[in-house]
């Protein structure tokens, strides 16, 4: 795949329709794909000019006739795609939950086939995979070559990211679904047993644990983040939990009227999370006190991302909010028709955002514009990762995915 240099003209395209041009033939002068037509008459249809039933007609028309390959889109009026000049695709056996964790020239992310994976980054070749005969949906988390993950066997384990060698493993009662947490010689992390624990990182001995589920609602979904000498983590019966690092003392609690699974954002001073009420909150490091909250509507599961004084959240009816991080007041939104579980990855002035629809979708970051989307054959509910100049990200049709940030 390239970009596409040719300027399209959505006037032209529709004088053509009009003209009795099918869609063989629109694609055939336009050098265009399936999806890029489809990009076309979307365009069209968010212009005016195309209503929506003639767009639902098309789309039908599209899907019996062609094969789509939807991985063409607009910036700025240009029709462009990701690049895959750097790029590659691999298959795992089972869907991929686990946000790509990237060392040197390996990505390292898990499946629910079983296997913790790494990939060389320049051919998308695997370097080696370890089995844990069971769902490995936990991103996995890179500290001094070491790699930290946990998985549905209930252990938590630390591997030579060179080799895949195990170093030592940790068992908890439960399932681990989240991604750890790693400082000052700590692996915090948390368990389906309702327990945040925290673990030597040399020898995964245990340090101490803190028990954070409540009788009716043991699991915990929230990944705990470290910030100095604070462990941030929320859970399931609805807190949010400040820790000592060292003591596993609770410093204070913040109680929600709804579960909270996602995952908090901490920057100077500030701690954002997302709660199922439907609320963002920012609140105060030191003492848990609430500074603002602002209302999506629908249950956050994403960890927020914090750039440009901006605070970005999605939320389960489809919506990207951004959102002022001194006042919580809304600056704009990207609404999609379905549901929003993957976190947002920041890099430059691009969002980078996986849906339930089956896409991950380019963002600018400061209008809220959609720049480009690529579709996977499968949900995308991990976050991607972006190094280089190469957007990392896996997909529920079991592959992950590597390709270049379109030129703009």
């Amino acid at each position: 795949m390239g970009q596409i240099k040719l300027k399209i003209s959505g006037k032209q395209v529709l004088a053509d329709l009009r003209a009795g041009m099918d869609d063989a033939e629109i694609m055939a002068k336009y050098g265009l794909s399936a999806g890029g037509l489809l990009s076309v008459y979307r365009k069209l249809n968010e212009a005016g000019l195309m209503g929506e039933a003639e767009l639902h007609e098309r789309v039908n028309e599209l899907e019996s006739t062609v094969d789509l390959d939807l991985t063409d889109s607009f910036v700025d009026g240009a029709l462009q795609q990701p690049s895959q000049k750097h790029g590659w695709k691999f298959r795992s056996g089972g869907w991929i939950f686990s946000t790509p964790a990237i060392c040197g020239d390996a990505v390292v992310f898990g499946s629910w086939d079983g296997y913790l994976y790494s990939i060389d980054r320049k051919s998308g070749r695997p370097n080696w995979k370890f089995s844990t005969g069971d769902v490995v949906r936990c991103s996995p988390v890179i500290s001094d070559d070491i790699v930290y993950f946990g998985g549905s066997d209930c252990w938590l384990r630390a591997l030579y990211v060179m080799s895949g060698r195990e170093i030592w493993r940790f068992r908890t009662g439960k399932e681990i679904w989240c991604s750890p947490a790693v400082g000052e010689g700590k692996v915090y992390f948390t368990s389906t047993d309702g327990k945040l624990y925290a673990v030597d990182s040399l020898n995964g001995s245990l340090l101490w644990k803190f028990k954070i589920g409540g009788p009716a609602f043991s699991w915990v979904e929230s990944s705990p983040a470290v910030v100095g000498a604070t462990v941030f983590c929320g859970s399931h019966k609805g807190a949010l939990y400040a820790i000592d690092a060292d003591s596993g003392k609770m410093r204070w609690q913040f109680d929600t009227r709804g579960p909270m699974d996602s995952s908090p954002a901490v920057t100077t001073g500030v701690v954002y999370v997302g709660s199922h009420e439907g609320n963002l909150y920012a609140l105060d490091v030191e003492k848990g006190k609430e500074r603002w909250r602002f209302a999506t509507g629908q249950s956050i599961y994403s960890r927020p991302a914090v750039a440009n004084g901006m605070v970005f959240v999605g939320s389960t009816d489809g919506t990207l909010f951004a959102v002022d991080a001194e006042t919580g007041r809304e600056r704009w939104k990207f609404e999609r028709p379905n549901s929003v579980f993957s976190s947002p990855f920041v890099a430059g002035n691009v969002i980078y955002l996986g849906s339930s629809d089956h896409h991950i979708y380019a963002v600018d970051i400061r209008t809220g514009r959609e720049l480009w989307r690529f579709e996977t054959g499968g949900q995308v509910f991990c976050a991607p990762t972006v190094s280089d100049g190469v957007i990392y990200f896996g997909s529920n049709d079991g592959s992950l995915y590597a390709m270049d940030e379109p030129t703009r």
